[in-house]
Parts: C-alpha cells; structure tokens; sequence
C-alpha cells in the first residue's frame, strides 16, 4: 500500500511498504521535460511523526529566519498546513 499526500505546494508525503517518504516538489528548468514537476527525495523516515519533525526541522533551515517568532510563526503555519493536508486525507 502506498500513498501521497500533498502538504501545501511544495512538499509531498509518499510511502512504501518500509517508511514514509518526505518529497519537496521541484520544476525541471531546461531539456525535453523542462516545466514538468518532479520529487526530490528529502528523507526516509520509518514513522510518520519522525517525518513530521524532520519536514519542520528542514523548513526551519532552508526558511530566511531572522528572530525566535519568526521561527515559532513558521511551525505555526507549518502545523496548519500539515493539519489540512491530513485533514483531507482522512475525508478520503
């Protein structure tokens, strides 16, 4: 059984028999296939609150930060993303 979940517009949950799999949602710049998306692998993680925690980590790095609320503002909005995503999942 696999699956997808879309997390707002630049992260994809996916899934194998083994873990879930954290995607970031890419864009193909030139060649044949240019503007086609594709998914970068992120990370591995064999539980889904571990993948949780290592999306809001990796948000964390790569997002210009400049003070503690704005971090706190990040998880915040992160949570509700992540809150919708499931959300509608579980409506399936």
């Amino acid at each position: 059984m696999s699956l997808r979940i879309e997390i707002g517009d630049k992260w994809v949950v996916t899934s194998d028999q083994y873990q879930f799999i954290l995607n970031e949602k890419k864009v193909v710049k030139s060649g044949h296939k240019a503007g086609e998306e594709w998914l970068d692998t992120i990370g591995y993680y064999p539980k889904i609150n571990q993948l949780i925690s290592g999306l809001v980590h990796y948000q964390i790095q790569t997002a210009p930060l400049n003070s503690l609320t704005e971090m706190a503002a990040e998880i915040e909005k992160l949570s509700f993303i992540c809150e919708d995503a499931f959300k509608a999942v579980k409506n399936d």
